[in-house]
């Protein structure tokens, strides 16, 4: 062999490692248990670009550009648009709620105005209707009505009788008249007893029950029991 050769002599270690030795050449070591070699991303490579020393390139996005103090004050100036906004709207749900409550007042008051006496200005527990002109009043009104009328009948006839048609009037019997009944409000004469009004009753504590009020004490007995001493019995 030339004097020059160098020969390479490997030397096995072990089953799992190589060492080949040269004086040119570093020592090579491979084991069973090294993960394989990385592979670099050739996409990397192609958007690599170098960079000189002493320069530096800085890639922001346009947020990162806008200061903080600026965006807060965006997001304050929005913030307070809301706030007013809700604010206007509390104050239009307001108002509707103070026209609808006006509204049933209004209504209310008509209610009230439908079942109140024109005599004594109260509710009228115990409605009774005029058949012959139609109105309605309290039984209380009414019998304190027909009683003056009967009252003042009386004086200038002392022996009228309800329940007689012929009375005998100092040994001669004679027909006196009859009363003149008249309605409270059309002063139209009432010829006939007056008719309880159940539907304006029911609907007097339809009303009362709107505003938290109850109805009396019911009295004892027929209501209409109360016309005979102004009307002949029929």
């Amino acid at each position: 062999m030339p004097a020059n050769t160098r020969s390479y002599k490997p030397t096995r270690q072990n089953s799992d490692v190589v060492l080949l030795s040269s004086p040119d050449m570093q020592a090579v070591r491979r084991t069973k248990k090294d993960p394989k070699p990385k592979q670099s991303n050739p996409a990397r490579k192609e958007n690599h670009c170098p960079i000189n020393s002493g320069e530096i390139i800085e890639i922001s996005s346009d947020e990162d550009d806008e200061p903080v103090a600026s965006r807060t004050a965006v997001a304050s100036s929005k913030l307070q648009e809301r706030i007013r906004q809700l604010e206007r709207e509390n104050e239009r749900i307001k108002l509707e709620n103070e026209d609808i409550k006006k509204q049933r007042m209004v209504e209310a008051a008509d209610m009230e105005d439908q079942v109140t006496c024109e005599v004594c200005s109260s509710k009228m527990w115990s409605p009774f209707i005029l058949p012959d002109c139609g109105h309605t009043f309290c039984q209380q009104d009414l019998e304190n009505w027909f009683a003056t009328t009967l009252k003042q009948h009386c004086n200038i006839y002392p022996h009228y009788n309800v329940n007689a048609a012929v009375v005998n009037v100092y040994g001669l019997m004679q027909r006196l008249p009859l009363p003149n009944y008249t309605c409270p409000k059309c002063r139209e004469n009432v010829k006939s007893k007056p008719i309880q009004n159940f539907a304006m009753k029911g609907f007097v504590r339809v009303v009362a029950g709107k505003v938290g009020e109850s109805s009396p004490k019911k009295t004892v007995g027929s209501p209409n029991n109360v016309w005979n001493r102004f009307f002949p019995a029929q």
